[in-house]
């Protein structure tokens, strides 16, 4: 009769074991998966803020023998010139007026194009080519400029390889597309041409690295690039509503710093943005 209460007791220990472990696992993975779905529905986030942004472009590039560059007219108007074909300038030389307006050449030069004194001109018009004897670094910058206004004052810093630098550029200018006759010359779309002074030690051929910024814009939308899918005029976001939805919203973009960008149109300070662009979020929502 013991024998028999004794295995019965044995049986009912080995029984409540073996539920406790079956429930305590349960549990475990319960909180296991609340950790997983948790983890999985958080998502990391960005909001729209009001701020400043330097409009940039770098880029590795070579040193070259600068090419003739141009001065074109600001506005449509009456051209006088005030140099002669050949002549010899200096920085900051008046070349002539369109409208009274002075066109200066930014740094020392020769005039090998001039137009002629009282001839009306289109605004963008090539009036003069100036040519620098001394190095230049080329880049192309067409997106870049196609976020600023006409005549956008450009500043360009530039550092050699294993070389000199940072050293400021004399100048950002427009390079001519053709030096051999004034009639048809054009500037090279969508290429800047930064001149080196020619008191810095370089040579053709180093490589270097080459950052052009514009004017500082105030007080305005930012999110950071990495947000948003696309670069140029318009792009996509997910905005993250109030109540957790997502909402693909199209933005028109305006210039860049290379790592935030300015919001023109589509959100509103203090919008909510998932930080992954919609093109490559894994979800495909």
């Amino acid at each position: 009769m013991m024998k028999l209460l004794r295995k019965q007791m044995l049986l009912c220990s080995i029984l409540f074991l073996v539920f406790t472990l079956s429930a305590c696992s349960a549990i475990g993975q319960t909180d296991e998966n609340n950790l997983t779905d948790s983890a999985t529905s958080a998502e990391k986030t960005v909001s729209v803020v009001r701020g400043t942004i330097t409009p940039t472009v770098s880029t590795q590039t070579t040193i070259v023998p600068a090419v003739p560059f141009i001065i074109s007219s600001p506005e449509n108007g009456i051209f006088n010139t005030a140099v002669e074909l050949e002549e010899k300038i200096t920085a900051g030389q008046i070349i002539g007026t369109v409208n009274g307006k002075e066109l200066k050449s930014p740094v020392d030069g020769t005039i090998t194009s001039i137009a002629p004194s009282n001839e009306s001109v289109p605004s963008n018009y090539p009036v003069a080519i100036v040519h620098y004897t001394g190095f230049a670094l080329n880049v192309e910058a067409d997106n870049f400029l196609s976020t600023l206004p006409e005549y956008a004052e450009l500043k360009a810093k530039f550092q050699v390889y294993d070389g000199v630098g940072p050293t400021d550029m004399i100048a950002v200018v427009s390079p001519a597309a053709d030096e051999n006759a004034f009639t048809g010359i054009v500037p090279q779309e969508g290429i800047l041409q930064c001149l080196i002074s020619q008191t810095v030690d370089v040579k053709s051929g180093q490589s270097a690295t080459v950052v052009i910024t514009a004017t500082t814009r105030n007080d305005v939308l930012i999110l950071p690039l990495s947000v948003i899918a696309g670069r140029q005029g318009t792009g996509l976001v997910t905005v993250i509503t109030p109540n957790g939805e997502r909402v693909e919203t199209k933005v028109t973009l305006g210039v860049t710093d290379g790592a935030n960008i300015e919001i023109l149109y589509g959100l509103e300070e203090g919008d909510v943005v998932s930080a992954t662009p919609p093109n490559l979020d894994p979800r495909g929502i």
